[in-house]
């Protein structure tokens, strides 16, 4: 998808992910979306898993046609594989996670599951010269942690697999952006942290919004601690601000609590 968009405009992309069946938390990201200036929308996967209503969360983006990514979540479950390639760092961790995917597996029907098997597992996009790619996990596996503190060396070969100046991510629900050198210039990654489960230390929702354009219009455009910097060959400059979202906790809290998820889920999502 190429958009050769005068520079001098900027562009603002609204990205999020990691919903996990937490509408709540979703309609308070896109009523906060609504009400910014973005100028397009797209969701970087996992829109299942651990929250109370993932049908519901389905339904959400379907009626607005979000462009969504396949998450790892949304591959297990669409395919009914089993399993939805998770990584759990502890025992109690994997019961949860096996009490949610059953939880979530049950109560999606045939359409719902067969929408996330359809899925694409990525997006591309170009504006200004600027590559773009959109991706889940990493731009080669979707349940491929990109930590913060990955180093330059692994990402730069990555991005530049890819093709790609910017790479932006979700999976790892903790919001970033990093710059550093490549090739073909500067590279950039984005995390757009996580709606519905974010851990980060923050309780409330998150999105990122990525601002393309000249430097003076990203920089006039980005909020005063946006990172900016140019991206590949171009002199387009590429700015990243985030956004939290305060929703209704105890409600989602209240509903898992109903539908029978493990009281372990619902408790993180008040830590954050």
């Amino acid at each position: 998808m190429r958009d050769q968009g005068p520079v001098s405009r900027v562009r603002r992309i609204a990205l999020f992910s990691d919903v996990h069946g937490n509408l709540p938390a979703l309609d308070a990201v896109l009523a906060d979306i609504d009400a910014s200036a973005t100028d397009s929308i797209f969701c970087l996967g996992d829109l299942v898993g651990y929250g109370p209503d993932p049908a519901g969360v389905i339904e959400c983006i379907r009626e607005r046609a979000i462009p969504t990514i396949q998450g790892n979540y949304d591959e297990g479950i669409g395919q009914r594989r089993g399993e939805c390639g998770c990584y759990y760092a502890t025992e109690q961790a994997r019961l949860d996670g096996a009490a949610s995917y059953e939880f979530t597996e049950a109560v999606l029907n045939d359409v719902d599951h067969e929408w996330l098997a359809r899925l694409p597992q990525e997006i591309r996009l170009e504006h200004a010269g600027v590559r773009l790619l959109l991706a889940h996990g990493s731009p080669r596996k979707n349940n491929e942690y990109l930590l913060p503190d990955r180093s330059d060396d692994q990402l730069r070969r990555l991005a530049e697999s890819a093709e790609s100046d910017v790479v932006c991510i979700g999976h790892v629900h903790v919001p970033y952006h990093r710059t550093l050198a490549g090739s073909r210039g500067q590279l950039h990654y984005v995390s757009s942290g996580s709606v519905g489960k974010p851990k980060d230390g923050d309780p409330r929702a998150c999105w990122v919004e990525l601002l393309i354009g000249s430097e003076p219009a990203v920089r006039e455009a980005a909020a005063e601690d946006s990172a900016c910097a140019l991206a590949g060959t171009t002199d387009t400059w590429v700015g990243f601000t985030l956004h939290h979202v305060a929703y209704d906790i105890a409600s989602v809290q209240a509903h898992m609590a109903q539908v029978g998820l493990p009281l372990s889920l619902a408790e993180a999502l008040a830590r954050g």
